[in-house]
């Protein structure tokens, strides 16, 4: 009863906003409503240099989108990281993540503020304009100790290419010159080039690139105390058994694995390894 009694609220809010002429009127009454039902300090702003609107909660910008909303808040955000990434390892102060796949930087926020100060995030996203965004919400809230990079991970240093589309989570890699073009790098290499001796906690999701990641760690998983890695089968129709194969690997190096089985196709594609 309490869904359906959202979507009907969503509805008529959605139904207000496409009235609406203007985009800063749209944010300033989504900024009124999501503060009046989320009970948090909530706004949204429009961004005219991307077009875009930021999330904002708790005074912290949250992240870009295109069609804004209300029902948002940062404890809601946290939350969900902590459900699903950080469920098996809660980062700490002084850490040291490595996050393949950040996106628009929806995790780094929440590892800023865990890590603090002494510690340390190499956030990498391979989607030129995720990173824009990344480096957007970075800026915005003074997080000094993301080291924000534009490259793909994957099993050899090469250039790839990546095909972009308007839902950022579902951007993929590929070798057929399809695409926008990027450098790739193996997670050796870059453990090499800036000088990572440990990795407390390496969180990937690269919307089908796992394997060729894991062909390009064979160093670094020796380095990793922690990983989370979301594995993308149900993308696939050729039984590339990503999961499974993710399994044998961290097994292999010594690591207690993890699974979800909650029904939710998604959610049970994470699995989380920790050394032992």
């Amino acid at each position: 009863m309490k869904n359906i009694f959202r979507k009907i609220v969503e509805g008529l809010i959605n139904g207000i906003v496409f009235l609406i002429p203007t985009e800063k009127q749209k944010a300033k009454f989504l900024s009124f409503v999501s503060s009046a039902v989320m009970k948090n300090q909530n706004k949204v702003e429009y961004d005219p240099n991307y077009k875009m609107f930021w999330l904002k909660s708790d005074g912290s910008h949250l992240f870009m989108v295109k069609k804004p909303y209300f029902y948002f808040s940062k404890k809601n955000l946290y939350r969900g990281i902590r459900r699903v990434a950080c469920k098996h390892y809660m980062p700490k102060e002084g850490d040291v993540i490595v996050d393949v796949g950040a996106g628009i930087g929806t995790e780094t926020l929440f590892f800023n503020e865990h890590i603090k100060e002494s510690g340390k995030i190499y956030s990498i996203e391979a989607s030129k304009s995720s990173h824009q965004k990344l480096e957007e919400m970075c800026a915005k809230n003074n997080i000094k100790n993301s080291e924000n990079l534009h490259l793909a991970i994957t099993d050899s240093n090469q250039e790839v290419w990546i095909e972009e589309t308007d839902n950022y989570q579902v951007d993929s890699l590929n070798q057929m010159a399809k695409g926008v073009k990027v450098d790739g790098v193996t997670l050796d290499h870059l453990i090499t080039t800036k000088n990572i001796k440990k990795i407390d906690f390496l969180k990937a999701n690269i919307e089908g690139s796992e394997l060729p990641m894991i062909d390009g760690m064979r160093n670094a998983i020796k380095i990793t105390k922690n990983i989370a890695v979301s594995c993308h089968d149900f993308l696939f129709e050729d039984n590339r058994q990503i999961k499974e194969k993710m399994t044998r690997f961290l097994e292999a190096n010594n690591f207690d694995v993890q699974f979800n089985t909650s029904g939710n196709q998604i959610l049970d594609s994470w699995i989380y390894g920790s050394k032992k």
